[in-house]
């Protein structure tokens, strides 16, 4: 789920795209929203993502004793924490089509749970969230909706690609912006500090959150995302980004 701004913008643009599928086809789903409800739009990926594999795992129980319990039991229970344990549901949900092509329900109650099944089989493979937008999205204009999302305890990953200003608008200053550096509204440098987005995520007590600076450690960088994605819970990454409105040309970047 992407905020309008400089990420949607060189994430949505055809025919260039930061996202790519593998060799089997699979990657992100993309989809941008307003600027001032991107984490809400994003929590309802999540809602939406929980209810289907719910309807399909609730299916899968009318259908066990034709499918069989040796996969049934595997297919609802096994661990999905990392990628062995996903490419493992993967394989399974595989068997499990092949064996749902040669069944033959006996009533309508398993006719229905069938087709469920052959609909809604991939949702019982855990997807991964990520509500990514910049720092005017983040701290400003959609921290209600962000403070609400890391208030659910859902399991969702927040990516703030923090620039300090206002990137897409023309540099303003915005409540990431630090105490004296020169932005637009603020030509004689901001008077304020920076807002602590970290430290008012951590009094949740069960957000993870990290700052990471790609340029800087990369190692860690990478570090906080297998972090964050293996956290099951609201994750929070405010990432510094390099900028324009910086003042340097980003070749150098």
């Amino acid at each position: 789920a992407n905020a309008t701004g400089c990420s949607s913008i060189y994430g949505g643009n055809l025919p260039t795209t930061p996202y790519a599928s593998n060799p089997d086809g699979r990657g992100p789903a993309w989809s941008n929203s307003l600027f001032e409800d991107n984490a809400e739009f994003g929590l309802g990926f999540r809602l939406a993502v929980d209810a289907q594999a719910q309807r399909v795992g609730l299916a899968l129980g009318h259908l066990s004793s034709l499918i069989g319990e040796d996969l049934v039991t595997p297919l609802l229970q096994a661990s999905q924490d990392d990628e062995a344990g996903i490419a493992a549901q993967r394989e399974r949900v595989q068997i499990l089509r092949q064996r749902c092509a040669s069944l033959r329900p006996s009533d309508t109650e398993q006719a229905d749970a069938l087709r469920t099944v052959q609909l809604l089989a991939d949702y019982l493979v855990r997807k991964s969230v990520w509500i990514v937008g910049g720092d005017g999205w983040a701290y400003d204009i959609g921290y209600g909706g962000l403070d609400h999302v890391l208030a659910s305890g859902q399991d969702v990953n927040l990516l703030v690609l923090d620039t300090e200003v206002y990137s897409n608008t023309g540099g303003q200053q915005s409540k990431a912006t630090p105490i004296g550096a020169a932005a637009k509204f603020a030509a004689a440098g901001k008077e304020t500090g920076k807002k602590d987005l970290g430290l008012l995520a951590m009094t949740y007590g069960n957000v993870y959150v990290a700052r990471v600076a790609m340029g800087a450690k990369d190692a860690q960088t990478v570090r906080a995302f297998q972090e964050a994605e293996s956290f099951r819970g609201p994750s929070l990454i405010i990432a510094y980004s390099h900028c324009i409105a910086h003042g340097y040309d980003l070749v150098q970047g």
